[in-house]
């Protein structure tokens, strides 16, 4: 839970009585805690706020870090279930999608190993800039293993629309980037998009 202190609330299910509550180090009159992202893994944790600040908490961690280039709102989180799921890579978010408010996409990765030389923002790409450049309120891909490996589909909504893109992953650069080769075959081309129908009951 995420607290108009500022402060976020921790509860482990398993160990319900063993309540953590982590302060993020901001004034309530300079930083408004927007939305709390868990993974499926529940280690990674990332905070956005309404003024386009982002900390970043990795579990078991006594205080949260500012990712000092995540400069944006964040509004959704594509996290990659089957990286985080298994145990070959404990402190890595690996590739990770992210919708922001206006309206573009990112590809990064996070990495909570303690690394002198190197942040825990391993890098951050934009790959893509919705037609429409509204706000990204759910992002999710998913893979076909039982056709192609590196098969992907990625779903992108917003408000009034529903955009997919699909595609083989890239082999990893030094880098990491693998999504940059799905977005770059829609640059010419836009997406399909279908058009999301509101009903008031």
């Amino acid at each position: 839970m995420g607290l108009s202190s500022n402060a976020i609330v921790l509860v482990e299910l398993s160990h319900a009585d063993q309540v953590i509550k982590v302060p993020i180090p901001r004034k309530p009159s300079e930083f408004t805690i927007y939305k709390l992202f868990m993974d499926p893994s529940g280690r990674h944790l990332v905070i956005t706020s309404l003024e386009g600040e982002n900390w970043y908490l990795f579990r078991n961690w006594k205080k949260p870090k500012q990712l000092k280039t995540f400069k944006m709102v964040i509004e959704s989180i594509a996290w990659n279930k089957a990286a985080l799921l298994s145990a070959s890579h404990l402190t890595s978010t690996r590739e990770i999608l992210i919708g922001a408010r206006n309206g573009t996409i990112y590809e990064a990765i996070l990495d909570a190993e303690e690394d002198f030389f190197k942040s825990q923002e391993r890098y951050l790409n934009a790959v893509f800039v919705l037609p429409e450049r509204q706000p990204i309120t759910g992002i999710n891909f998913d893979f076909f293993p039982s056709i192609d490996p590196k098969r992907t589909l990625i779903v992108a909504i917003t408000t009034s629309r529903i955009y997919q893109f699909t595609g083989t992953l890239a082999r990893r650069d030094e880098g990491g980037k693998v999504f940059g080769t799905i977005f770059a075959t829609y640059r010419e081309t836009a997406p399909s998009a279908s058009v999301c129908s509101h009903r008031s009951s």
